[in-house]
C-alpha cells in the first residue's frame, strides 16, 4: 500500500464547483499546510493549476454523489474536504486525529440501532438490514480513507446503494446524496466515524452567529472563533461571509481593508436580504401555516 499522504477535493460540471475547489486549495496553503492537495475532477482548466495533482475522470454527471469519485485519490491516506469549504487554521494534525480510525472515518458517532438519529433507520434498511449492526451519524464534509481493500469495498457498497435508494428509509434526503451512501457502505462494512471533536463551523447548521471583521477574523456569537474551517453549503458561498474570507485569502493584506469590507458587503447586501428573507422568512411562515406565500416568496426571489 501506497504511504504517500494527501488531501482531495472533487470540482464537476459546472465552473463554480472548479472555483470553490481552488479557494479551498488557497486558503490551506493560505494557512501553512504542508501537505499535497489533489483534485478529481472531469476536466482541467484555469482553476486546476494550483492544485499538486489532478486526475479526470468519468463524472456521475449527478453533483449530489460526485464526491463519491474520491476514490480516485492518488495518495495512500486521504482527507477528503468538500470544495464549498475554506480553511483558517493549519489543519494538518488532522493526520493525528484520524490516525486511529477504520480504513473509512468521518467525524460522527455510532448510534443504536433503534436510535432516532443517523442517517437511516435500521427497519427501513432494506436488503442491508441483515449488515447493519449500529447506525451511525455524520457530517460528509470531510473523510479520511486508506488506499486498502476495506476502502474500495465501502465505495463500490455506496455506489451499489444508488439503485436501491428508494427501497431504504434514508431521512432529510429524497434522492441519492453522498452522506447516506457512504453512512449505509460504512455500517455495511464495520466502519464506523471518528468521534473526537474537533474546531470546524458547519452552515447552516451551527448554532452561533458567524460574522467576520474587516481583517479576516472570524468570530462566533461576538466572540474569536477558534474554528480552523468552515463548511459552507454551496448556496452560501453565495453570501457576503464566504466571499469576503476568499477576497482576503488570495489578497492578503491588500484585501484586508475597512474600505474593501465595505465594498463588498454592499455588493451582496441584497443577496443577504434575499438569501434571509427565504430561508429564515420560510421557516416563520411555515410555522403560521402559510404554505402558499412560502412558495410565493420561492417564486419572487
Amino acid at each position: 500500500m501506497e504511504t504517500t499522504k494527501g488531501f482531495v477535493t472533487v470540482a464537476t460540471g459546472d465552473e463554480k464547483y472548479y472555483r470553490l475547489a481552488e479557494n479551498l486549495c488557497l486558503s490551506y496553503r493560505r494557512s501553512g499546510g504542508k501537505y499535497p492537495v489533489a483534485l478529481i475532477c472531469d476536466r482541467e482548466n484555469e482553476y486546476t493549476a494550483c492544485f499538486d495533482r489532478v486526475v479526470t475522470v468519468a463524472s456521475f454527471r449527478r453533483s449530489t454523489v460526485d464526491k463519491l469519485l474520491m476514490r480516485h485519490s492518488p495518495y495512500g491516506e486521504t482527507i477528503f474536504l468538500d470544495a464549498d469549504t475554506l480553511i483558517l487554521g493549519n489543519i494538518d494534525e488532522l493526520w493525528n486525529v484520524f490516525s486511529g480510525a477504520d480504513d473509512v472515518s468521518a467525524f460522527g458517532c455510532k448510534l443504536p440501532l433503534d436510535s432516532k438519529k443517523g442517517w437511516f433507520t435500521y427497519e427501513g434498511s432494506g436488503k442491508y438490514k441483515p449488515l447493519v449492526k449500529y447506525l451511525i451519524s455524520m457530517n460528509g464534509g470531510i473523510y479520511y480513507f486508506r488506499n486498502t481493500p476495506l476502502a474500495r469495498q465501502v465505495f463500490e457498497t455506496a455506489e451499489a446503494v444508488i439503485p436501491e435508494y428508494s427501497t431504504i428509509d434514508f431521512k432529510y434526503f429524497a434522492t441519492p446524496q453522498d452522506e447516506p451512501l457512504m453512512a449505509m457502505a460504512m455500517v455495511v462494512n464495520g466502519c464506523a466515524p471518528c468521534d473526537e471533536a474537533y474546531d470546524m463551523i458547519i452552515l447552516p447548521a451551527h448554532s452561533r452567529k458567524v460574522t467576520v471583521d474587516f481583517r479576516g477574523d472570524v468570530y462566533e456569537d461576538g466572540k474569536p472563533s477558534r474554528a480552523k474551517m468552515i463548511h459552507f453549503s454551496t448556496a452560501r458561498t453565495n453570501l457576503f461571509l464566504y466571499n469576503y474570507l476568499t477576497e482576503t485569502i488570495r489578497g492578503g493584506e491588500a484585501a484586508a481593508t475597512a474600505g474593501n469590507y465595505r465594498r463588498i458587503r454592499h455588493r451582496y447586501a441584497v443577496r443577504e436580504l434575499r438569501f434571509y428573507l427565504r430561508h429564515n422568512g420560510g421557516a416563520v411562515l411555515r410555522k403560521l401555516g402559510l404554505d402558499g406565500l412560502v412558495q410565493l416568496l420561492k417564486k419572487h426571489m
